[in-house]
């Protein structure tokens, strides 16, 4: 006849209730559930670095912050929105499949948005993960008159696509309207080419 540890029956029912339910504590401690709600605090109020270092440190805790970090994208702030959508598009693991549908479906709402900037972080997020029907909104943002709006679009569609287009941030509006149409171009034959 085999006993069971109490220790290990425990480790056991936590790591089936994560298992079951990933956005429960975290298994390997039930004190970082607490850190990460204090992150979430203080990105609310954040800028610079210090928002940044807090920003990496969400992602670095994985699948446990999601839940979290999906009730700050539907927060009133847009740029609090828009910040938990980027922290969303980089967590990443396929031992979690459910988890990462629930994300796809917030940066999907992030479409909607009202503010400009946090659609475009749904669209860049949804394009990191290889969705590409989005990419006619990061095109779009293209034509921004803010250049670093510009310049993230570029790059996220410089990472998905591979494709470039002779697109400049800085270059003149013409160069630029010439790029954008290149690249609308380019998406109207993938999508053609998709049936």
């Amino acid at each position: 006849m085999s006993f069971v540890k109490p220790a290990a029956a425990a480790a056991v029912l936590l790591a089936a209730a994560c298992a079951s339910d990933p956005f429960a504590s975290h298994p390997a401690n039930v004190e970082i559930q607490h850190e990460i709600t204090t992150i979430v605090q203080r990105v609310r109020i954040e800028t610079g670095a210090a928002l940044y270092d807090d920003l990496k440190r969400l992602v670095a805790y994985d699948v446990f912050a999601v839940k979290q970090v999906s009730e700050l994208a539907e927060d009133d702030n847009a740029r609090v929105r828009g910040n938990a959508l980027f922290v969303l598009a980089q967590i990443r693991d396929p031992d979690h499949p459910d988890v990462m549908k629930r994300i796809e479906k917030v940066l999907a709402r992030g479409l909607d948005d009202s503010e400009p900037a946090v659609r475009l972080e749904a669209a860049s997020g949804l394009a990191l993960r290889g969705k590409w029907e989005v990419l006619p909104v990061l095109i779009g943002g293209l034509e921004s008159s803010d250049s670093g709006i510009r310049f993230r679009c570029h790059e996220q569609l410089l990472a998905t696509t591979s494709q470039d287009f002779g697109f400049s941030v800085d270059a003149s509006a013409e160069e630029r309207k010439q790029a954008v149409e290149r690249w609308r171009s380019f998406f109207a034959d993938w999508k053609k080419s998709r049936g």
